[in-house]
Formats: structure tokens, sequence, C-alpha cells
């Protein structure tokens, strides 16, 4: 089965021999990289349970074009950065991050074993520096020893095609691996990449993993959980950056009273597109208020104000998706729950909205394709977000 029917099994009938069969896909893979990035085994086998914590959450919300091999060590760089704070933050002393685990003095001796000694702290850096499409292709070729064909099957691309996508990450891979002091030859990488850079997990680590990530929430490990719940939150935000060069524009825009108007671009003052909007049926007499209500909220998103944005929802707040059967009570339930309710998707609509002409209806004001609906305060008239509905 592919990764993405096994996901579906698990996401739909919660099959722990589907899930079981991912984590020992994937446990060497990401235990070898969590080893790389945290030098420690023990917090190694924390990062893995942490990544694959997440993923049994994530599962149902993955697409069926996500290259896991991808997700996963962008989850695991997230996991290790996180562990390693804390820990120096524990130990008031600088952790030994980047140094390899019980390696064996005579591997060592090797020029093989001297090179990957070199290579090792500074891969997975090197890797993300690389583009989406270029990391994919060298994930799926050498960590998981996929064939051309398969990476080309993976990558929605003809084998040529992946052969070719496939040498040139290799050599923007070896620059960026130079640039560090680990000089490799075409050669010499590939080689090494598959012998070294993702080694089969072990049972006992399969086992563990598998435990703690199906662990009912209250039965997993304080630390474990904690850390895949501090990931999800990094990983949710790291993808808003896909929007928020475009928000950044926009709100330059904004802030010097030039919009760009539907149906093509143009310019007017501030004062003309402020009265252009009419949302009298949805109970706002003063466009104004409307547009300063987006734009309060689209800064507060771009900085992070959690508080902020909880602030601006009106309670008990109404979220239509997966996993939300009653309405959020409060600020508190909605600051828990923030990643699963404001989304990469639904931020994402928000941070490209333009406050002018807007749809709306007697329910109220709709951003987007229908992802945010705000609607006016029973009491004060001032806007609040009413309505969140989830894709």
């Amino acid at each position: 089965m592919t990764d993405a029917q096994l996901l579906r099994d698990y996401a739909g009938s919660g099959s722990e021999a589907a899930f079981a069969e991912l984590v020992g896909r994937y446990a060497g893979l990401v235990h070898a990289a969590a080893l790389r990035q945290t030098g420690n085994s023990d917090w190694a086998e924390e990062v893995t349970q942490a990544v694959f914590v997440l993923l049994a959450r994530k599962a149902g919300t993955l697409s069926p074009d996500t290259v896991l091999a991808g997700w996963l060590m962008r989850a695991t760089r997230f996991a290790a950065s996180d562990l390693l704070r804390s820990e120096r933050r524990r130990l008031a002393r600088e952790t030994a991050a980047y140094q390899m685990n019980d390696r064996a003095e005579s591997e060592s001796s090797s020029e093989g074993g001297r090179l990957w000694d070199r290579i090792a702290p500074v891969l997975d850096a090197c890797l993300a520096r690389l583009r989406e499409g270029d990391r994919n292709a060298l994930l799926l070729r050498y960590f998981q020893n996929r064939s051309l064909a398969e990476v080309g099957t993976s990558l929605g691309v003809a084998e040529d095609a992946a052969r070719k996508r496939v040498t040139r990450a290799l050599d923007r891979l070896r620059a960026e691996l130079a640039r560090q002091g680990a000089v490799a030859s075409t050669a010499v990488l590939p080689e090494i990449l598959l012998r070294e850079a993702a080694p089969t997990a072990s049972g006992p680590l399969i086992g563990s993993t598998v435990s703690a990530a199906l662990a009912p929430a209250a039965s997993a490990g304080s630390r474990v959980a904690g850390l895949s719940e501090s990931v999800a939150r990094d990983m949710t935000w790291a993808g808003l950056k896909v929007w928020l060069a475009a928000a950044a524009s926009a709100a330059a825009l904004l802030g010097a009273g030039w919009w760009v108007m539907p149906g093509g671009a143009g310019r007017a003052s501030a004062a003309e597109v402020l009265s252009d909007g009419d949302y009298r049926v949805a109970g706002f007499p003063d466009a104004r208020v409307v547009h300063g209500f987006i734009r309060d909220l689209q800064r507060d998103l771009r900085n992070g104000d959690r508080e902020q944005v909880a602030r601006r929802l009106r309670y008990p707040l109404t979220v239509h998706g997966r996993g939300f059967d009653q309405p959020v009570a409060g600020e508190t339930a909605v600051l828990a729950a923030f990643e699963r309710v404001f989304t990469e998707s639904v931020a994402g609509e928000i941070l490209k909205c333009p406050a002018q002409r807007l749809h709306c209806t007697e329910e109220g004001v709709m951003i987007g394709g229908g992802s945010i609906w705000i609607a006016p305060d029973p009491g004060t008239g001032h806007p609040q977000i009413a309505l969140v509905n989830l894709p």
C-alpha cells in the first residue's frame, strides 16, 4: 500500500496495523535525523516518538500528494530544535548538539567514516536550505532508497525528469555541504547517503514509537506529548510564511492608501476605498469599522499574537469541521486548540484578504471562500469572528 493509502486507512478506521507499517517505513529516517541533530540517543528517541505522535494526530489532514518523508523530516527539525532549546535552558550550558553518538573508532578511522563525521553535523541544515522539490527528491532516492521510477511516481513526473531532478538536487546539496566544510565528490556522496543517512530502525524503537503515538493523550509521556504540541504550533506558523510576504505587500498598500481593485490593478485614496463597501445588510452601517477590524486581525496574525486574536472572537465560537462537535466556549478553549481552529488554510485566507468589497448577507461578512464569518457583537455592535469553517 502507498503512504497515502495507509494514512487514509488509519485516519478512517483507526487501523493500528496501517500506522505501524508507516512507523516501520520511516522510523529509521526520523531517528537517524534526530540523532544527527541532538547527538543523544535518548533525545533522538523522544524526538522520534513526538514526530509520530504528531503524525497520528494529523493523518487525516495531510494531502494525498504529501511526500511523507519530507513532511517527517521537517517535523523532526522542529522537534529536535525545540528539545535542544529546552535542554540548554535546563542544563544552563551549551549542548553538544551535533556530536555523533557511539560511533566505533574503527569506522571513524576510514576515509568514508571521517567524511560522514564531517557531513552528519550539517546535513539536515543543508537539506533544509534546499527547495522543497529538490529535498523531497533526495529523501526519496537516497534516504528511502527508492528507484528513479518510484521517485518519479511520488513526485508526479516521468522517470527521466526524476533523474534530472535528483542529479540537480545532489549538486545543490554538495554545494551547501561544501560551504560548511564538508566537501564530497559526486561519486562518494550518493553512496554515503544510502549507507549512513537512514539506517533501519530497531524493533524496540518501532514498538515504543507506535505505543507512544497511539496511546490516549492522557497516557502519553508528558515530555513527548508537550514536544509534539510544540512542533504542531511551529509547523502551523512556519507554513504561514507563504502568505506573509503577500500580506506584507498588502499592508504596505493599505498604509499608503493604495489598493489593488477587483478586476485589475488600480489605485484609490484610502477615503474612497473605505466608503466603497456596504455591509448594512450584515448589521454594519459603517464599512470602515469592518475594514479596520480585518486589518487589525491581519496584524495580530502576522505578529503571532494569539491572545489578541482570541479576543476578536464571539463566544461561544461556532467551528464547523472535524473534531468540533460543539461550540468553543471561551478564550482559554480557543488558545488550547488554536492551531486546530486557525489552520494554515484559514489563517492564509485571512492574511490575503482585501478589506473591501467583501461578500455579505444577513448572517454576516464573509472572508475568502467562507472560512471566516464576521458578525456584530449583540451588545456593542463591534465586529467579531462568529463562525469558522475548516477545510
